[in-house]
């Protein structure tokens, strides 16, 4: 794993790359009072303390930029640049005891917020964080049409892929699993309902989307560690392909899911309260592996373009984030300590420049960082012209062969976008992986890597 991200920097090289380093920034709470803390990728120390935030949190990384979610209580969302995690570019309210619980970007002007304590899911201006709409989800409330009807649907996290958003909606009696669990698929360009999907197991509480499969990790009861697992959806189809792998296999009630790579995925896996392990299984086979070693209490996860696995634990010992590589499930660090205990963990990239002659920082032209990153359906790419000019902007896969030209010719000065699909020329969907951006303008050149992830 380290060999190959090596190449990748020797590929870059010659061509003055723009490097996008990354930052895993976690939210931290000890249930009265929260924080925010910052991890640069590749380091093990943390710089804590950042921002006083509301005691129930969570964090979201999208196009470069960081949304928290202050939960029950808080019902704000705030967006930060990594550049400065202490100071807010906004903090907006999504409605009063919303409790919103996750955020799913369709582009850099529109965005959804699922909210726990309502029944219809908001949509947001991510620029300016004011809302512009909502879609009605009360059809899906717990036992809708009866006396015995909930007033929410429970709705919590989310994805997009290829133009539709995927919701989790619970649908809890109280605290306890009640109607049958379900996804309920929007279209992101019309914001109608598309169709509910039916889950085969309740209480879904984390997912994860790879190559166009979405992994649904559903608990049901906290109370049996035995009638939960991951289920799985496949997007293309929006067909529900059944239960990779139950609670019984893997140990223990199941409180998480990310799917890193075709072989391999982790779950959060508690055999017994409060010890919750990071356990490894295959996204193919749902065979479950041996738990990780140093975490204990593990709460939240995300993996790093760099290929490290940060994982948010708990435990009263030594509460902080554990880190691993996941060519070879290597603890590389951990605990390492962030003021409060953390409660979850996103990886945002931060743009730093490289010039190709010594000493010099090229400002303008210049390739902005691409996103989402890594993206599945479309992917947007910012750059900047400082004169008019011959402009050729092309994408190439690791071994240097040309996939897809998204522009070429004459452009005037200033800001531009070009996208993405994920197609080279002949209109073909290419493979998961991680390509080269390439922009030539004024006699120089400029890279930038996109991950694709089907």
């Amino acid at each position: 794993m380290r060999r190959f991200y090596l190449c990748i920097a020797l590929i870059l090289a010659p061509v003055g790359f723009v490097s996008a380093g990354e930052i895993a920034v976690v939210t931290t709470t000890d249930y009265t009072s929260g924080n925010l803390a910052a991890i640069s990728d590749g380091e093990t120390t943390a710089r804590t303390d950042l921002l006083p935030i509301h005691s129930d949190n969570w964090v979201v990384a999208w196009g470069g930029y960081v949304y928290v979610l202050e939960r029950l209580g808080g019902d704000n969302i705030i967006k930060l640049s990594p550049d400065d995690l202490s100071s807010p570019i906004y903090q907006k309210s999504v409605g009063d005891k919303a409790n919103p619980y996750d955020v799913a970007f369709v582009d850099e002007h529109k965005a959804y917020v699922s909210r726990y304590g309502r029944a219809s899911v908001l949509i947001i201006d991510p620029a300016t964080g004011d809302s512009t709409g909502s879609v009605d989800l009360s059809a899906y409330v717990a036992y809708a049409g009866t006396d015995s009807a909930e007033s929410v649907p429970h709705m919590a996290y989310m994805a997009i892929s290829d133009g539709k958003l995927y919701i989790a909606c619970q649908r809890l009696k109280g605290w306890n699993p009640g109607d049958t669990s379900l996804i309920a698929v929007i279209d992101t360009q019309t914001d109608q309902v598309l169709e509910s999907i039916p889950l085969n197991l309740k209480n879904p509480v984390a997912l994860s989307l790879y190559e166009g499969r979405l992994y649904i990790a559903c608990v049901g009861s906290w109370w049996d560690p035995t009638d939960g697992g991951i289920e799985v959806v496949d997007t293309a189809t929006d067909r529900n392909l059944g239960v990779l792998v139950d609670e019984s296999a893997l140990g223990g009630n199941v409180s998480g899911v990310l799917v890193v790579s075709p072989g391999k995925g982790y779950a959060l896996v508690m055999a017994q309260w409060p010890n919750i392990q990071v356990k490894p299984f295959d996204p193919q086979e749902g065979t479950a592996g041996e738990a990780l070693p140093g975490a204990t209490a593990a709460v939240h996860m995300a993996v790093s373009s760099s290929g490290r696995l940060y994982v948010a634990d708990r435990s009263e010992e030594a509460p902080g984030i554990y880190i691993y590589d996941i060519s070879d499930d290597e603890l590389v660090a951990g605990s390492v300590p962030t003021g409060l205990p953390p409660n979850s963990v996103a990886i945002v990239g931060v743009p730093t420049a490289v010039a190709e002659t010594e000493g010099s920082l090229l400002l303008s032209p210049s390739l902005a960082l691409p996103f989402p990153n890594p993206f599945n359906s479309r992917a947007v790419v910012p750059y900047v012209l400082g004169e008019d000019g011959y402009v050729r902007l092309a994408v190439y896969d690791m071994l240097g062969r040309k996939v897809r030209v998204l522009f070429e010719g004459r452009q005037e000065k200033g800001l531009h976008r070009a996208y993405w699909d994920g197609r080279d020329e002949e209109g073909r969907s290419v493979a998961s992986g991680i390509y080269i951006l390439k922009l030539e303008a004024g006699g120089k050149r400029w890279a930038r890597t996109l991950s694709l992830i089907r």
